[in-house]
């Protein structure tokens, strides 16, 4: 589809003329979320640069490096008058250890445009979803949007990891994440799109990202980025058919999110229990070494 067909209905979506109304929705948020260093700044540039059709302009800074992230808060950009693109704080890994605070920005309890802090315990997650209680969130449409480099390719381990947190991200979301796979030119891109549908990825994208040193406009970039953001506003509208309530998903995410948060409390107590059951295991064999030896001594 041209560019030229798919640009206009990204710009002139309104909830308001989806089947049922706006039912309570305000904006569409999508959630832009995944590893460090995968592309997802530079990807927001391209979406602004593809729908303004203006000049390129680096609106979300790029990181120099995937060792020195460039994101530390949870930044947003307003694409249209009813979407907005938000780059959430990635990661380094997606164990389940380190996922708390993603999330919490999945689930839209931590502000826009706000610094995001790791290593939230229970207690502080119960804090944050307590807290949006005060912010007007409901109005949101949740959109996941996991943004992947195919330069990386992907391990084993790494497909275990992806598996458990983009099925909660479903969970927290409503929606199954589209996967938006940067560097489509890498030789790795085969693989990484056959792993992803292992995952039980459906929608899923292919694009080359412009940058500040690669902004020439090509037909076929256009079209990727148009197309990808086409997708993703045409499955809102088709969501938006059915009856929802912005208030209850809400509720239904922030139960999630402390739930999970809870068994994370429950396993690390575990471990260090166990833990704790080992060293004192050591150190009564070395006393009774020590006791063995003064026996024999005497």
């Amino acid at each position: 589809m041209d560019v030229d067909v798919m640009r206009p209905y990204v710009q002139e979506f309104r909830l308001d003329n989806c089947a049922r109304g706006n039912q309570g929705y305000n904006r569409v948020l999508l959630q832009l979320f995944g590893y460090t260093g995968h592309g997802k700044s530079s990807f927001i540039n391209s979406c602004k640069y593809v729908v303004d059709d203006g000049l390129y302009q680096e609106y979300a800074k790029v990181a120099g490096s995937e060792d020195k992230p460039e994101t530390m808060k949870r930044n947003s950009y307003k694409l249209t008058e009813n979407i907005t693109l938000v780059d959430n704080r990635g990661c380094a890994t997606m164990n389940k250890y380190e996922t708390g605070a993603i999330y919490a920005q999945l689930g839209n309890f931590l502000p826009l445009d706000t610094e995001v802090k790791w290593n939230h315990n229970f207690e502080d997650m119960l804090k944050i979803t307590l807290d949006s209680e005060s912010q007007d969130t409901d109005s949101d449409f949740i959109v996941p949007v996991f943004i992947y480099s195919a330069d990386k390719g992907m391990t084993d381990n790494e497909m275990d990891e992806l598996k458990d947190f983009l099925e909660k991200a479903r969970d927290i979301t409503g929606l199954f994440p589209t996967v938006v796979l940067t560097r489509k030119l890498s030789r790795n891109l085969p693989l990484v799109q056959d792993k992803f549908r292992k995952l039980g990825v459906d929608n899923m994208f292919s694009i080359e990202n412009y940058t500040a040193e690669d902004h020439l406009k090509t037909r076929r970039k256009h079209e990727d980025i148009a197309k990808c953001l086409y997708e993703i506003i045409k499955d809102v509208e088709f969501k938006l058919k059915e009856e929802r309530n912005p208030a209850a998903e809400k509720r239904k995410r922030r139960e999630i999110i402390c739930v999970f948060a809870h068994q994370r409390a429950m396993e690390r107590e575990k471990v260090h229990a166990i833990t704790a059951a080992a060293l004192w295991a050591m150190q009564r064999e070395r006393e009774i070494e020590r006791e063995n030896k003064v026996c024999i001594l005497l």
